[in-house]
């Protein structure tokens, strides 16, 4: 596929340029050289590695591997093209080297906006170790749309999920200040415009862009005021039943966002009107949204396994959420749309 993406290589070469790296320690999957950024570090003459031994939820034994790498080859920058889980690779490799190397971040998925954020989610054997630190942030990023028109369809409606669930959470997060839930809103409006084009075969450059915009927006949100109870109810569906990331937060936000409509206090039910008046979204038309776009919105679990749902969800993560959830709360929601067998 041709991506007509010259102006952002040609972005990538002068801020590459202008660094004047040793050698690039170049974060991707096997698959993402197709954009031709590589290829234009060796256009001037930049030498780089390329670490790929790397997990679609990447575990901390790969990050290891990408600092010896580093290390081997005496990397002094580094760059990430691909979607979070290159990026999370790229900044757990900064975070657990204690290294100043800066990073420099191609997202080409429009969702978890990792470009922009001081986490990185990781795992060890499959369960959820992310890191936190300011000092992770890639200090530099392309935001190269084009990237998206190969995405496969599935790709799409989950990471474009994941950008709506992280707005609408940090909208309703108890550390939301007036910058985030403006980015919140901005991210919002463009999803509600422009999601149902993204998810079709004739993509505007326009669209795109949007898109883009609003995975970068939802990231900034996110980065001041953190994810709420979604995120923290998702984990254990990712893992357990093997849904996308994005596919299972979009479950939790959805079911979430209904229990709070019918059992939360005036301030809150306010800040629900706000949120829906935003977002153009409401419970009921998040789970038609998914169910159109072919996703599934009940479950069936053993009982061995709602267990392990229900005690997965890690308390530390429900703080900033808005509504105190008690452990009943948390059976109740997940009762909702989990059938067990």
């Amino acid at each position: 596929m041709d991506y007509n993406n010259s102006k952002f290589i040609d972005e990538f070469c002068k801020t590459v340029k202008s660094i004047a790296p040793q050698k690039v320690l170049f974060v991707c999957s096997a698959s993402y050289d197709r954009y031709g950024y590589r290829k234009a570090l060796d256009g001037i003459s930049v030498n780089s590695v390329a670490f790929t031994e790397f997990e679609p939820c990447p575990e901390v034994s790969s990050v290891m591997k990408g600092i010896e790498m580093l290390n081997r080859e005496n990397c002094d920058f580094i760059v990430a093209v691909g979607g979070g889980s290159a990026i999370d690779t790229a900044k757990g490799i900064k975070y657990y080297a204690k290294i100043n190397t800066e990073i420099l971040a191609v997202p080409t998925t429009a969702g978890t906006g990792a470009e922009v954020t001081r986490f990185s989610v990781l795992y060890k054997e499959k369960d959820k170790e992310s890191v936190s630190s300011y000092d992770i942030i890639p200090e530099y990023q392309i935001f190269d749309y084009c990237t998206l028109k190969s995405l496969p369809f599935e790709q799409k409606t989950v990471t474009a999920l994941d950008a709506f669930s992280h707005s609408v959470e940090a909208f309703w997060s108890t550390d939301a200040t007036a910058e985030s839930r403006e980015y919140s809103k901005k991210s919002l409006m463009l999803f509600n415009d422009f999601v149902d084009e993204y998810l079709t075969d004739t993509l505007s450059d326009k669209c795109l862009e949007a898109m883009m915009n609003a995975s970068e927006l939802a990231g900034r949100a996110i980065n001041i005021a953190r994810t709420t109870a979604a995120h923290a109810f998702s984990y254990k569906l990712h893992k357990l039943k093997g849904l996308h990331h994005g596919h299972a937060v979009a479950i939790c936000l959805a079911y979430i966002w209904q229990y709070m409509k019918e059992n939360g206090n005036e301030d809150l039910l306010k800040l629900i009107d706000e949120t829906e008046i935003a977002s153009g979204f409401n419970p009921h038309r998040l789970l038609a949204f998914m169910e159109k776009y072919g996703l599934e919105t009940k479950l069936t679990m053993t009982s061995k396994e709602f267990n392990e749902t229900v005690n997965g969800v890690n308390v530390n993560r429900l703080v900033n959420h808005p509504m105190k959830l008690s452990g009943e709360d948390i059976l109740s929601i997940y009762k909702s749309f989990i059938n067990i067998d």
